[in-house]
């Protein structure tokens, strides 16, 4: 009788699944392609190392982690190990799949094919045929592939033909080397092959689609380069191939203010982070901020409302989109008495920083530094030091931040942490302000300036001239120490604050201008709709000394991260 039973249920259930299947279906939203990459990177050859391979791999695997790929990854593997990542990485292709190919190592040219070479023995013997690789996307017919072979080095085992050979156009794998066909380029000793750094770069920008990152790519390289280095396609990859997502938006900085969103939680929506953004703005007078709101939801639920609103106030009076709000009076903040702040136990130290006036800019160098004009700053508190790499971990670790950026090597603590755009320092500012109930933020750029000066109106906070121990950069010290330190090893300036000359660059709230004509004279930040590229401050260990004058000033795109920029953080009264 129980077995009946069970019959039965069994086939009104498979009555019940017939009828469901023939049910017109509810519109759904469509399943994620599979996202799938294989990483290999050989370094640990006998006859001819790579120093940097392994850690650009891993480098490499974590970008596309971070951007929701399956990774399968392997670090100096023989020829056996080799293929069965391939295998591996094969069996996990399907139909409409975005995939991902990098390998960093040397390859040969054999029976005009092109073989790469393992960490064994008998490197040429048991190289690894390219096909191997490109013939199961090719069957697989993946939605948009790439497939990056970064070994266009000098070998001791070429026998005939440098470089790689070009491979054939194919519909929707585009393959990549790092120099054209028949060319090598050499690495940067322990910095590797400039390209792959490059690349690192555009695929974390959130959002950017490979082919816009590819282009972006070849115009940084062959700049860097100055065209000694050229970086090929065999075609470009099917539009839709996204490294970093666009996620929920942590922090958006518009005007100079830092927007609190809604701490991470599984209960938080991408709607709820659209209307705390909204929220924040909706009783704003300023046409910058409606754009900032634009710029992160075109198609959102205020969109008309914040079209009309950037309409209505961008020719009013005070209000112009090119100046960022105005701020409000001074506070009443004076230098501290019992010294450096913290608002927790893990948050930067603080010192506050005394309202004032100086002379901003410089007419002795570039235009881009004049004219000195006046400015106006209310009192504000700013950090002692940069935003360390130990304090970044702890946002991190407690989901602030989504992102782990390496340390390449040379550890993690106290060092500032740099190889962060403006965007991650907003994140993390914007962790910070839910987490303290405090309004932390990028400072402006002539606040950055003023702090910096500490009542001097010198080229450098010390004097007229570098001289040597003052700071972090290359001049400074002998030898130069190539790399950022951890911060208070060089003597603060008359605030307090340590390594505002060199160490790590410093991101600001503003956005980059070609003068100062347009500039504010309140202490609040230049800001335009829209614009890509912000202010960096201070020099960095990688820079010579006139870039850590006190009004040396540079910029950089908004989105893109470099190894020597990192922040300092601000925070309201």
């Amino acid at each position: 009788m129980v077995a009946s039973m069970d019959w039965l249920r069994s086939f009104f259930l498979a009555v019940a699944l017939v009828a469901l299947a023939a049910t017109p279906a509810l519109p759904q939203e469509a399943a994620p392609s599979p996202r799938i990459a294989l990483v290999i990177a050989n370094g640990s050859y006998p006859d001819a190392a790579i120093v940097r391979s392994p850690a650009q791999g891993r480098a490499v695997a974590e970008a596309l982690r971070e951007g929701g790929f399956e990774v399968i990854a392997l670090e100096n593997g023989g020829r056996a190990e080799m293929r069965r990542a391939i295998a591996e990485f094969a069996g996990k292709l399907r139909l409409g799949a975005q995939a991902i190919v990098f390998y960093s190592g040397h390859a040969v040219q054999q029976r005009d094919r092109n073989f790469l070479v393992p960490t064994s023995s008998h490197p040429v013997q048991d190289a690894v045929d390219l096909d191997e690789i490109i013939d199961p996307l090719i069957i697989a017919k993946p939605s948009s592939a790439l497939v990056l072979i970064d070994a266009s080095r000098d070998n001791p085992w070429q026998a005939r033909g440098k470089g790689l050979r070009a491979t054939e156009p194919l519909e929707t794998v585009a393959v990549m080397f790092t120099a054209a066909p028949g060319k090598t380029v050499a690495d940067s000793g322990s910095r590797g092959n400039q390209a792959i750094d490059e690349w690192l770069k555009v695929i974390r920008t959130p959002g950017l689609d490979m082919v816009t990152a590819l282009a972006r790519l070849r115009e940084a390289v062959a700049r860097t380069s100055r065209r000694s280095q050229q970086i090929w396609l065999s075609s470009e990859p099917p539009k839709g191939l996204v490294v970093t997502p666009v996620g929920r938006p942590v922090a958006i900085a518009a005007a100079n203010r830092a927007v609190i969103l809604p701490p991470s939680s599984s209960k938080a929506t991408p709607e709820a982070f659209e209307l705390a953004f909204w929220e924040s703005i909706r009783n704003s007078e300023n046409a910058s901020e409606y754009r900032a709101y634009l710029d992160a939801y075109p198609n959102g639920r205020f969109s008309a409302l914040a079209r009309a609103r950037e309409q209505l106030y961008r020719g009013k009076p005070g209000t112009a989109a090119t100046v960022a709000s105005v701020a409000p009076p001074p506070a009443a903040v004076s230098p501290s008495k019992t010294g450096p702040v913290r608002d927790c136990s893990d948050c930067p130290e603080l010192i506050a920083i005394p309202p004032g006036s100086f002379q901003m800019g410089s007419n002795d160098l570039y235009e881009f530094e004049k004219p000195v004009h006046p400015v106006a700053i209310r009192g504000f508190y700013l950090g002692t030091r940069e935003v360390s790499f130990e304090e970044w971990d702890r946002c991190v670790s407690e989901g602030g931040c989504n992102y782990r950026p390496d340390d390449r090597g040379l550890g993690r603590g106290k060092r500032p942490v740099t190889d962060v755009h403006w965007n991650d320092a907003n994140a993390y500012l914007a962790w910070l302000s839910a987490k303290t109930g405090k309004r932390y933020r990028l400072p402006s750029e002539s606040e950055w300036e003023y702090a910096a000066r500490a009542g001097t109106t010198t080229v450098y906070p010390w004097g007229q001239t570098m001289e040597k121990d003052r700071a972090n950069c290359i001049g400074c010290n002998d030898p130069p120490r190539r790399s950022a330190v951890a911060s208070g090893q060089y003597p603060p300036n008359a605030f307090g604050l340590y390594d505002m000359a060199g160490n790590a660059a410093e991101w600001v709230t503003d956005c980059w201008s070609e003068t100062y004509r347009s500039a504010p004279r309140d202490g609040s930040a230049y800001v335009v709709p829209g614009c890509r590229e912000r202010v960096l401050r201070g020099g960095s260990f990688n820079n010579d000394p006139r870039y850590l004058r006190s009004a040396a000033r540079f910029k950089y795109e908004a989105d893109v991260r470099f190894y020597t920029n990192g922040f300092r953080a601000a925070r309201e009264p």
